[in-house]
């Protein structure tokens, strides 16, 4: 069967950095807790006044199309994934969607298809499994997947509404903003490409997370119960991984990095290491919250690409993508790495 390749991508991240500090000491009521010691958060990146969803998405499409073989007009599907979807400022747009605009922006052919994915922080890599199983088929030859995440906003409804200290926003205050794309298409060799892929959704804890707005200012606000999630997380992890490694036969030592849905260090660290006797020590484990913060959805592309900057991931590469998302929704993918230039 055909094996899927990333053929290329691109991340944009603004200028303006914002630290932890800042934040917290521009807050009425702080935190019982140190926020930068505990989630690893020191700095994430800040949208400029003319940046939202469409432009830092458009960003990222246009550094993956420079790392890219194909043109604009060769891409068969573009599918938009981002949580957030502001354009034109914080003006949130449901219709026409963000990929109708974003493939008229690009010049993309007028038969080539389009559409929006939500899946919270899985977002993109719901779109990556939905391109690969549209790929094999035979029904597109490649397409692009694309995640702009204006997500600051809850940070500032945040700093405005916290009164307590434990308030449930205060996870609001580690998001950074960002925008990432992904170009996908037939691997031409065995060495490269989307070797393994599940995802797997508890609804049971939906009521863990809620993105909505506010009911006390204009804007947008995220409330979550960030120890349940942990905890359920911590609980149901070590099978879920136990449970890839006795259907493929693979175990941590398998991949030469995992690159985890960025939320803290210190909850990323202490959930791996409960999975060591089902899964095996994986050798190094990619963070980069330090610098980015949680990008929600983007996360593991802006992680990748820093990386391969880095010169850490390097071509020929096993990656095992661990997906966590609100939901709450558990995925992992094993992915080779081929001669990706993903610089930022």
């Amino acid at each position: 069967m055909t094996m899927t390749r990333f053929e290329s991508i691109g991340v944009y991240l603004p200028e303006k950095e914002v630290t932890t500090r800042e934040l917290i000491s521009s807050m009425d009521t702080e935190p019982m807790f140190d926020l930068e010691k505990l989630t690893g958060v020191k700095s994430r990146r800040w949208r400029a006044e003319h940046e939202d969803c469409h432009s830092l998405a458009l960003a990222a499409i246009e550094r993956c199309l420079v790392n890219s073989r194909y043109e604009a007009d060769e891409i068969d599907i573009i599918i938009c994934t981002s949580i957030t979807r502001f354009k034109d400022g914080l003006k949130f747009v449901l219709e026409p969607c963000l990929s109708s605009f974003l493939k008229k922006r690009l010049g993309m052919r007028p038969d080539a298809l389009n559409f929006d994915i939500t899946n919270a922080c899985a977002g993109m890599f719901t779109g990556v499994h939905v391109l690969d199983q549209m790929i094999k088929s035979g029904a597109v030859r490649n397409g692009l997947i694309v995640s702009g995440e204006c997500i600051t906003p809850i940070s500032e409804t945040a700093l405005k509404e916290i009164n307590n200290p434990v308030d449930e926003q205060f996870a609001s205050l580690t998001v950074g903003d960002s925008g990432a794309a992904v170009l996908m298409d037939a691997s031409p060799t065995e060495d490269e490409g989307l070797e393994l892929m599940e995802l797997l959704t508890l609804a049971q804890f939906s009521d863990f997370c809620y993105g909505m707005p506010s009911d006390k200012n204009p804007g947008v606000a995220m409330y979550t119960k960030a120890m349940e999630i942990h905890a359920t997380v911590i609980q149901r992890l070590p099978q879920t991984l136990g449970h890839f490694a006795d259907k493929y036969q693979v175990s941590g030592s398998d991949f030469e990095h995992v690159i985890p849905h960025q939320t803290s260090e210190r909850a990323i660290r202490s959930a791996l290491a409960l999975c060591s006797e089902t899964f095996g020590d994986i050798p190094n484990i990619c963070v980069a919250l330090d610098r980015f913060g949680n990008t929600s959805s983007t996360s593991h592309f802006v992680v990748l690409s820093d990386y391969l900057k880095q010169g850490i991931i390097e071509p020929g590469q096993r990656v095992l993508m661990l997906v966590l998302a609100s939901g709450i929704v558990l995925g992992i993918a094993s992915v080779k790495i081929g001669q990706l230039a993903g610089a930022h």
